[in-house]
């Protein structure tokens, strides 16, 4: 599939596997909700990352965080790397029970870059091929792709988390913190081990010793969001997680999530999402829906 002189290996909604080298300028476009993750498999890939120079060698891989810009790019003749953009709701999604871990690693200390033990270039390596096949059966009616490469893509970001984990727990020097990092690091721990995320920012400030406007400045400077954005993003992530992957009556959501009035929880979703809590639930399932009825239509008429 080409589209604007980008050919893309897999396209949907929330994932795009970019399969031609030539159209790495795509990249230089900030965006605000798309996370870009490179994965070099050979050859050397040279760039800026908002303004600092990143070398890619083999079994390297980078992950650009929204809002990021790369820029200067050069590449060896030898390179084949596989590139992912996946949107910030895909990755809250694919990462739900991570997502506190990512957060931290890519905004408290910024280490984009992971290279690999021998153990992890094998298995990433493996990721790669998997995806990369997988990408490749576009011509073919087939159930559930969609459903294989999340489930593929998902194992590759934990793969990456496994990483930064081992390297955070060998390197004791990578593990100090900034103050003003040791307490964003602590909202997010605490905000994401909040059940009822529905409180002012002023509640967090109060758990941390610290005040709401320090808070925000702390937030602010570790990842250029508000203490009231970072809690109304989680608190989105688990109205549609609750909403579309779970059983409970839209009233029973409202309650767990701290939403007493019912009538004010719609309109909130409403506002937020652009559609009412009924319609964003109907509208995944349809989604679903659609796409099984998609595959029975291919697999009639080949």
């Amino acid at each position: 599939m080409e589209q604007n002189g980008i050919k893309y290996g897999y396209k949907d909604e929330d994932i795009e596997l970019i399969t031609n080298i030539g159209s790495l300028s795509f990249l230089s476009e900030a965006n605000p909700s798309t996370y870009a993750l490179v994965l070099c498999k050979e050859g050397v890939l040279e760039f800026s990352f908002n303004g600092t120079p990143i070398h890619l060698g083999q079994d390297m891989s980078f992950v650009c965080p929204p809002n990021s810009r790369i820029t200067n790019i050069m590449l060896s003749p030898d390179i084949h790397i596989a590139i992912l953009r996946i949107s910030s709701r895909m990755i809250q999604k694919m990462l739900h029970s991570g997502i506190e871990q990512w957060n931290r690693y890519f905004y408290v200390n910024k280490y984009n870059v992971t290279e690999a033990t021998a153990e992890h270039k094998r298995q990433m390596r493996f990721y790669q091929d998997l995806i990369e096949s997988k990408a490749q059966t576009q011509s073919q009616p087939e159930p559930y792709r969609k459903e294989i490469m999340q489930s593929l893509i998902r194992a590759t970001l934990f793969e990456i988390l496994s990483l930064i984990k081992q390297t955070e727990e060998s390197d004791a020097e990578q593990r100090k913190m900034s103050r003003s990092n040791f307490h964003f690091n602590k909202f997010l721990n605490l905000l994401s081990a909040t059940p009822v995320k529905n409180k002012p920012a002023q509640y967090y400030a109060d758990q941390l010793c610290i005040s709401a406007k320090y808070l925000s400045i702390v937030c602010r400077k570790c990842s250029n969001k508000s203490a009231r954005q970072w809690i109304n993003d989680m608190k989105d992530e688990d109205i549609r997680y609750n909403l579309v992957n779970t059983g409970l009556s839209i009233k029973e959501i409202a309650l767990k999530l701290g939403f007493e009035d019912f009538s004010f929880f719609c309109k909130y979703v409403r506002r937020r999402f652009g559609y009412s809590p009924t319609e964003l639930r109907r509208k995944s399932e349809l989604k679903y829906s659609e796409n099984e009825n998609f595959v029975d239509d291919m697999d009639e008429n080949p």
